[in-house]
């Protein structure tokens, strides 16, 4: 009786198992890297991201020392790059907390692409201005 029991559940388990895995699939990603300079010299410490042209996935990547390497969606991606310092002013005795130093035409409002190739070399150079 426990045997059957038991039997059921597990085949149970494993039908739910199996209709959750065949439910969404990872898009397919590529080794990228590459340089991102700022008025010619490397961005110390930031972020680029690789995203969805059309809407969807975003793949962030640290930038150290002008260099970042990880993996991005296949396909045309918008790219966008940002980095961080403390903002001034704000009020006395009260963290002004941190702002992005790079233009938005670099990132909100960013014209840079990149194509991400499965047969790579996904090698990219990227060189924004501080104005």
């Amino acid at each position: 009786m426990y045997k059957r029991i038991a039997t059921a559940i597990l085949l149970a388990l494993a039908t739910v198992a199996i209709g959750c895995s065949l439910g969404k699939q990872e898009p397919a990603r590529a080794d990228v890297s590459g340089e991102v300079t700022i008025d010619g010299k490397p961005l110390e410490k930031g972020l680029i991201h690789f995203k969805t042209v059309s809407a969807g996935s975003i793949d962030s990547i640290d930038i150290v020392d002008g260099k970042f390497a990880g993996k991005a969606e296949l396909g045309a991606r918008r790219v966008e790059i940002s980095a961080f310092r403390a903002a001034s002013g704000g009020t006395p005795g009260m963290d002004a907390g941190e702002v992005n130093y790079i233009p938005a035409k670099y990132n909100a409002k960013s014209k840079l692409t990149a194509d991400v190739t499965a047969a790579g070399p996904n090698e990219f150079k990227f060189e924004v201005t501080a104005k």
